[in-house]
C-alpha cells in the first residue's frame, strides 16, 4: 500500500511539474545572432508583445550589406513572420516568409524561409541576450 501511494504521489508530481514547464512561455525579446553559414556581422532583433512579433535583421555577405524587417505572430513556440527587404543585395529576393521554432531551452530559433523567388532553405538564430 505504501509503495502504491508513493508511486501515485511521484506520478502526480512528475506530470504536474511537466505540464507547468510546458505551459511557461519563453521570452523571445532581444538580440539573436544569425548562425547561418556564409554571413558575417549578422544579427536579428526580435520583439514580441501579446503574440505579435516584430523582426529586424542585418547581415553582410561577401562585403555587401543586407537589411530586412517584418511582422508576424507567435503560436506556442512557433514564430511565423513576413519580411520586406529594405537594403537588398543584387540578385537576392526582396520578400519572404520565415517559420521558426524555439528550442526547449529558449536559446535557438530554427526553421525555414521561402522567398518571392520561390527559393527555400534553412534559417537559424542563437540568442545573444
Amino acid at each position: 500500500m505504501k509503495t502504491k501511494l508513493c508511486l501515485l504521489l511521484f506520478t502526480v508530481l512528475f506530470f504536474s511539474n511537466n505540464s507547468y514547464s510546458q505551459s511557461k512561455k519563453i521570452d523571445i525579446n532581444g538580440v539573436w545572432e544569425d548562425i547561418n553559414p556564409g554571413v558575417q556581422n549578422a544579427v536579428a532583433i526580435i520583439s514580441e508583445q501579446n503574440g505579435k512579433v516584430i523582426f529586424s535583421h542585418y547581415l553582410e555577405w561577401k562585403g555587401q550589406k543586407f537589411v530586412e524587417s517584418g511582422t508576424g505572430k507567435r503560436t506556442g513556440n512557433t514564430i511565423v513572420y513576413m519580411v520586406e527587404v529594405t537594403l537588398p543585395i543584387e540578385g537576392w529576393a526582396t520578400q519572404g516568409t520565415h517559420t521558426l521554432t524555439l528550442s526547449e531551452d529558449g536559446n535557438t530559433l530554427e526553421g525555414t524561409f521561402i522567398d518571392n523567388k520561390k527559393r527555400t532553405g534553412p534559417i537559424s538564430f542563437k540568442r545573444v541576450r
